[in-house]
């Protein structure tokens, strides 16, 4: 037991002097990655809902909200750029630790650093801890979590906020340790967006989650306290959200000499990870065997039982927004084939009743996505994420058997080039602002540590709205 009190321990404690140079350059690419995420995902129009909701309710100018300019207080513009950053589903993908947590995490940051006139060097140290902690935490619960329905975004990312909050914020041990507990009051959020359509709000899952730490920091630090043992407690987080399948372990096991943040994945495409090695695979098929939606008879493509039900179970032609899109894999089947592109303005652009969406509809009736224990045995065994298995029947009676055969692009062992993240980033950013800010925010990540104010990269962030 323990875990609570220790975690906030190390949580008040780390020093970048104390985090590995490799760590630290990841944490940094991974930060890049997020501010391009939020400056296109704040052209998301349930976002730009959101933003209109929080603009009625006033408060005081605190922080700066991205692209808009707005000045709000400090927990509504966590809310805001949170949801932001995961308006898309562009985000970060961490599959050993919790899933999604980068925007939570830069939102946080990014508030409080620019109230409280942070500099880079303590943003960055906040950055780290914040990602971490969340990580670790999300280690504890397993996959037991999401299995039971939770959504790692709304529960779990919650404690990233909290601990770059308590950070930035100068919270003791003690405090800090409140905070947490008076998180796990807060934490919520459930994956049945991944069985309807209709699941707007999980964009604010990651919004909620910055808001609810930095909300939970501030209540801290004013003397509100919670519950010894919040996260390992027998009516703590991790037990209620998990059952008996936990690694409560692992939320402090090898504590400072094994770093999650360099686990993370850069997405390649803007839709549900559980499908990255099923589209990975289908690009690869596409190239070799030159195919084409007319010569397509059927497909399937099996993977593990999980993932099949996240993104398998919303059908093509119950297709009826974005949101549904991007966790249905026959419709990002069927757009892979009729636009050769899984990205956001393809998700923007070609879902009902707008651009070629009666096409992809009927590409994606030949599709099947199938529970396979073989796949899931094999992505085990060979510790590939997301491993598919793919049968592609063709009018002229060819059959195209074929699996994976490494990790999906944008993972650790099958990382994004520097050109690539770049790419990527300027592809979201230059929606928003030129590109001579954009170089800029790069420049400014690039040496973050040496910032006397983060207030600068903040205000590059503000485009024409």
């Amino acid at each position: 037991m323990n875990e609570t009190r220790d975690l906030s321990r190390w949580i008040t404690g780390l020093k970048l002097g104390d985090v590995p140079s490799h760590v630290i350059d990841y944490a940094k690419v991974l930060l890049l990655d997020t501010l391009g995420c939020m400056l296109g995902g704040s052209l998301q129009e349930s976002n730009r809902a959101a933003l209109r909701v929080m603009r009625q309710l006033g408060g005081a100018p605190q922080a700066t909200v991205v692209n808009y300019g707005d000045r709000m207080n400090v927990v509504d513009t966590a809310f805001i750029n949170g949801s932001f950053g995961h308006g898309w589903d562009f985000d970060d993908h961490v599959p050993v630790g919790s899933p999604h947590s980068m925007s939570a995490t830069t939102a946080a940051a990014m508030a409080v650093g620019e109230w409280q006139l942070s500099t880079g060097r303590a943003f960055l140290e906040a950055w780290i801890a914040g990602y971490e902690a969340n990580n670790r935490i999300g280690a504890a619960c397993g996959r037991a979590i999401g299995l039971r329905g939770f959504h790692h975004v709304g529960t779990i990312g919650s404690f990233a906020g909290t601990a770059v909050a308590s950070r930035l914020l100068g919270l003791d041990e003690w405090r800090t340790e409140n905070a947490i507990a008076i998180t796990v009051s807060q934490a919520a959020g459930t994956f049945q967006h991944s069985r309807t359509t209709g699941g707007a709000i999980k964009r604010n899952h990651m919004g909620f989650a910055a808001a609810n730490g930095v909300r939970a920091t501030l209540l801290a630090r004013e003397g509100i306290t919670g519950p010894r043992e919040s996260l390992e407690g027998e009516c703590g987080f991790v037990i209620c959200h998990s059952g008996k399948d936990h690694d409560m372990p692992a939320m402090t096991r090898d504590l400072g000499s094994f770093w999650y943040t360099p686990t993370a994945a850069m997405k390649n495409y803007s839709n549900c990870a559980a499908m990255w090695g099923l589209l990975d695979l289908l690009y690869k098929l596409k190239a070799e065997h030159r195919l084409e939606a007319s010569q397509v008879e059927s497909m399937q493509f099996g993977m593990r039982a999980s993932s099949a039900r996240m993104v398998g179970t919303i059908q093509g032609a119950d297709v009826k927004d974005i949101f549904g899109a991007q966790f249905s894999a026959p419709y990002s089947v069927g757009m892979a084939f009729v636009l050769g592109d899984n990205r956001p303005r393809s998700y923007k652009s070609h879902v009902f009743p707008y651009g070629r969406w009666q096409e992809i509809v009927e590409v994606s009736r030949k599709v099947r996505v199938v529970p396979d224990d073989e796949a899931e045995a094999q992505g085990i065994r060979q510790k590939i994420y997301g491993y598919t298995r793919a049968e592609i029947h063709l009018t002229n009676g060819q059959v195209i058997r074929a699996e994976s055969s490494g990790p999906p692009k944008g993972l650790p062992g099958n990382p994004m080039t520097r050109e690539e993240r770049l790419e990527k980033f300027h592809g979201q950013a230059l929606q928003v602002v030129s590109r001579a800010s954009a170089e800029r925010i790069v420049e400014l990540v690039d040496r973050i540590e040496e910032q006397d104010d983060i207030r600068p990269l903040v205000r590059l962030m503000v485009g024409g709205g």
